[in-house]
């Protein structure tokens, strides 16, 4: 079976922002070719991937009819869209897709943006900055706050108890994956199980393992003196 379509991005490694776009791929059962030689801020660059995708911005996605796309978020959508999954995935009814998207933003938006503030300087991305740190911290507590008081007494975001989980609930596992790695540590996750226990049921759907699994930091970076 020919792949899907092309994906651009990082090779034989999961980018926070690509996560959800292989889930909703392999939910749907598609395929895709993830280039082998691809080589980010080089290829990108290049003539002929510019003359494609003229900001050079990945991930980007190509299929075999030469539809192409950027931006992770419209990526995952357009792959959720093309499978037996889809109405899960995106959701059945216009009340539930306007939903689906509403929690997408609204990740996309404070809690993603919140993460890379707290994960950027431990990973030595950017320098530390005091003054983000204090308030990317107390914003992190807000959208948790929330996150868990949503999840009580329910499974998924949006999809019913059982129903399986949808785009906005992939999406939001994939910015979960990288505060558990850096920042969300063993003190602080008791604090929100109800999300700790929906990321391990999001584990736990068939194929998704794999994409979900990874390294809980015991005790987060301390800010320098």
């Amino acid at each position: 079976m020919a792949p899907f379509g092309t994906l651009y991005t990082i090779p034989g490694r999961v980018h926070p922002r690509t996560r959800k776009i292989f889930a909703a791929a392999t939910l749907n059962g598609l395929e895709l070719q993830v280039p082998s030689d691809f080589e980010p801020g080089e290829t990108n660059k290049t003539p002929e991937f510019l003359n494609k995708f003229p900001l050079g911005k990945v991930p980007a996605f190509e299929t075999p009819e030469g539809f192409k796309l950027v931006e992770s978020s419209a990526i995952a959508s357009y792959i959720a869209g093309q499978g037996s999954k889809r109405d899960q995935l995106l959701g059945a009814t216009a009340e539930d897709r306007a939903r689906n998207e509403q929690w997408i933003l609204f990740n996309e938006l404070h809690l993603e943006t919140t993460a890379y503030t707290l994960a950027a300087w431990r990973m030595e991305i950017e320098e530390f900055d005091a003054k983000k740190e204090k308030a990317a911290a107390k914003d992190l507590v807000r959208w948790l706050d929330y996150y868990e008081s949503h999840l009580a007494g329910r499974q998924w975001f949006i999809n019913a108890d059982g129903a399986g989980p949808s785009l906005a609930d992939l999406t939001i596992g994939g910015t979960l994956f990288a505060l558990y790695f850096v920042y969300v540590d063993a003190e602080m996750r008791p604090q929100y199980a109800n999300i700790l226990a929906f990321f391990e049921r999001l584990k736990q759907t068939t194929g998704l393992m794999e994409l979900y699994t990874g390294p809980m930091v015991d005790k987060r970076k301390a800010c320098p003196n």
